[in-house]
C-alpha cells in the first residue's frame, strides 16, 4: 500500500484556506468615500475579515520571498479607512505650501542620457521627471518614508483625525480585496493590464529594462494618473503598480513573530529600512504580486515610489 507524503505542519491548513477563499472579507457597502477637507485624500472603508498573508508556495530559500513563504493567517478585526487612490501631486503640494516642509532630492529617476536610473539632486516631488508632463492627478513620487510620515502627521493635525500610514497587513488585505490568487485579478499576469500599471509592452516601447515585460498593454509607458485603470473589489485603485507604496512596518526578512492582526510590526527606536508594497510602473509582474515585499532606506526617494494613507474609523458611523 502506497502512503501519501504529508504536508509540512501548518502548510496544509494554509493551502486549504486558500482553496476555499479564506481571504473573503465580510460583505459591506463601503458607502461614499470620506473626504475631511477639500485638499484631503478620499478614503474608502475597508471591511474586517481574515486572510492568508504571504504565499505558502513561495521559495523559502530566495531572499526576496523568504518571509512571503512563511505565510500566516491574519485577522483584520474592524473596518478601517484607506486612500481610494495614491496621494496625488496636488494633495502633496497643499501639504508643502501649508507646512513649509523641505522635500528636495536627491531622487533616483530615469536618466535619458544614460539610459538607466540615476540619483539626481535636482529632482523631487515637484519635478520627478516621470511622467515627462506631470499633472495634478498623477501620484506624488520622489518621496521617502520620512516624507510620507511627515505628510500623514500634518494631515492628522490639520483635520484632527487619526490619519497614518497603513500597516503591511492592512495593505496586503486591501490589495487582495478577497482574492487568494497571486494578483488581485487572478494568477495570469497578462490579465492585469486593466487593473495595474506595470512594466508591460507599453513601457518597453520607451524604456529598455533588464527584465521581461508583462505581455499586455495598459496604455501608459510610465506613471499613470491615479484611478486611470480599474478598481479592485474594495473600490481601491492602483494597489498594484503605478508607484510602489510605503507602509508603516519595519522591514524584516522573516514573518516569524509578526502580529497576527492589523497592527504594524515596528519596534522601539525605529528602524533604518521600511517596507514597500505593490510594485510600480517599472516592476515586472513577479515583483508586484499581492504578497511581494520590497524595502528601502527611510530617506530613499525614487520616481517610482509614493504612498497612500490610512485612517482609523473609531467613532465614525458604519456605512449603511
Amino acid at each position: 500500500m502506497t502512503r501519501r507524503a504529508s504536508l509540512p505542519a501548518g502548510l496544509g491548513l494554509l493551502l486549504g484556506l486558500l482553496a476555499v477563499g479564506a481571504a473573503r472579507p465580510a460583505c459591506a457597502d463601503p458607502g461614499a468615500p470620506i473626504r475631511d477637507c477639500p485638499d484631503c485624500p478620499e478614503i474608502v472603508r475597508v471591511p474586517p475579515g481574515t486572510f492568508v498573508m504571504g504565499t505558502p508556495t513561495a521559495d523559502p530559500h530566495a531572499a526576496a520571498t523568504r518571509a512571503e513563504s512563511q505565510a500566516v493567517i491574519v485577522r483584520i478585526p474592524k473596518t478601517f479607512g484607506l486612500g481610494r487612490v495614491e496621494i496625488t501631486r496636488r494633495e502633496y503640494r497643499a501639504f508643502i505650501a501649508d507646512s513649509g516642509y523641505d522635500a528636495k532630492g536627491p531622487c533616483v529617476t530615469w536618466d535619458e542620457a544614460l539610459g538607466r536610473f540615476n540619483a539626481d539632486r535636482n529632482r523631487g516631488p515637484d519635478n520627478p521627471g516621470r511622467p515627462r508632463e506631470a499633472r495634478d492627478d498623477h501620484p506624488v513620487a520622489c518621496v521617502s518614508w520620512s516624507d510620507a510620515k511627515a505628510y500623514v502627521q500634518w494631515l492628522a493635525h490639520k483635520t484632527g483625525k487619526p490619519y497614518r500610514l497603513p500597516s503591511e497587513a492592512e495593505w496586503e488585505y486591501a490589495a487582495r480585496a478577497g482574492s487568494a490568487a497571486r494578483w488581485p485579478w487572478g494568477d495570469a499576469p497578462a490579465d492585469g493590464c486593466d487593473f495595474a500599471n506595470l512594466y508591460d509592452l507599453s513601457g518597453r516601447e520607451s524604456y529598455v529594462l533588464g527584465w521581461e515585460p508583462v505581455r499586455c498593454r495598459d496604455g501608459y509607458p510610465d506613471v499613470a494618473p491615479v484611478g486611470a485603470l480599474r478598481a479592485n473589489a474594495f473600490g481601491l485603485y492602483d494597489m498594484i503598480g503605478n508607484v510602489a507604496e510605503w507602509v508603516e512596518d519595519c522591514y524584516t526578512d522573516s514573518y516569524v513573530g509578526r502580529p497576527r492582526d492589523a497592527r504594524a510590526w515596528v519596534w522601539a527606536g525605529g528602524c533604518p529600512r521600511r517596507v514597500l508594497r505593490g510594485g510600480s510602473w517599472v516592476a515586472p509582474a513577479e515583483r508586484a504580486r499581492s504578497a511581494f515585499r520590497d524595502s528601502a532606506d527611510v530617506n530613499a526617494r525614487a520616481d517610482y515610489v509614493g504612498f497612500r494613507v490610512a485612517l482609523d474609523l473609531d467613532g465614525r458611523p458604519e456605512a449603511r
